[in-house]
């Protein structure tokens, strides 16, 4: 449900921007198929994300999101040919060195991602931060070709209608429920905060590499940190801090590559 409506907010936030600024709309045409993939991704990442955070702690989540970097460079350099410098590598391998280190314990490197990933929310994530790596790669691909507001609007109208599709089939019960005002304004709000992130790191995704890009956007690992353990007293903040922190040293030395 979750999915749908922002999804269908956001096509309808970049309806009114083409309205508004008379900018003249690109049909997908052959590229289609690379809206229909986007699509597919959005909704299994979307899905584990939301399960990942509602059944473990966001700070486990947010820093393995950080992993998506690494997931996006085979599938960029195939579509966009982009590849990462010597320092970019620099800053992967931090975001992967702060990921090992989420799960303290004896045992080695092996012994602490063995304990790490038996945490089914830390399974979820990872599955997220794996799609998210390559829908990186093909918003980045569409948005080359056909520019960030024809690519999104297609995108998000797309996965809207999908989204609501499954989610009539599956909860009609949860889809009526949606429509209830408190719930509706949740959603809308969701939305708008969400199309203004999208519409900033597809443009971004024009500009440099999808690997570069995915890895500044995931800085905000430490303010998910923060948050788990202010909003729901999540344990281990020094750990899952430092963590979070070397993501973000791993994301600066994207940056400056």
């Amino acid at each position: 449900m979750i999915v749908a409506w922002t999804q269908g907010v956001a096509c309808s936030a970049w309806v009114v921007f083409f309205m508004v600024s008379g900018r003249s709309f690109t049909e997908p045409g052959a590229l289609w198929p690379v809206v229909a993939v986007s699509c597919l991704l959005v909704l299994g990442m979307s899905g584990l994300l939301a399960r990942a955070s509602a059944r473990g702690d966001i700070s486990i989540v947010g820093p393995i999101l950080a992993l998506s970097p690494i997931f996006t460079i085979l599938p960029d350099a195939a579509l966009s040919g982009g590849l990462p410098s010597a320092l970019g590598w620099i800053g992967l391998a931090l975001s992967l060195t702060g990921t090992v280190s989420l799960s303290g314990g004896a045992g080695g490197r092996l012994g602490r991602i063995r304990t790490l990933f038996a945490r089914r929310d830390a399974l979820d994530a990872l599955g997220a931060a794996f799609l998210l790596g390559f829908l990186a790669a093909v918003d980045r691909y569409g948005a080359l070709h056909l520019g960030p507001p024809s690519y999104l609007v297609c995108s998000h109208g797309a996965t809207a209608l999908l989204a609501a599709l499954i989610a009539a089939v599956t909860t009609p019960r949860g889809l009526a429920e949606s429509v209830r005002p408190r719930n509706l304004l949740t959603v809308v709000i969701h939305g708008l905060l969400g199309v203004t992130g999208t519409g900033m790191q597809t443009t971004a995704l024009t500009m440099a590499s999808a690997a570069y890009v995915n890895a500044i956007r995931r800085m905000s690992a430490v303010l998910a940190v923060l948050l788990g353990r202010t909003l729901f007293a999540e344990p281990d903040l020094a750990r899952r801090l430092a963590a979070a922190l070397l993501a973000c040293a791993g994301a600066a030395c994207l940056l400056l590559a």
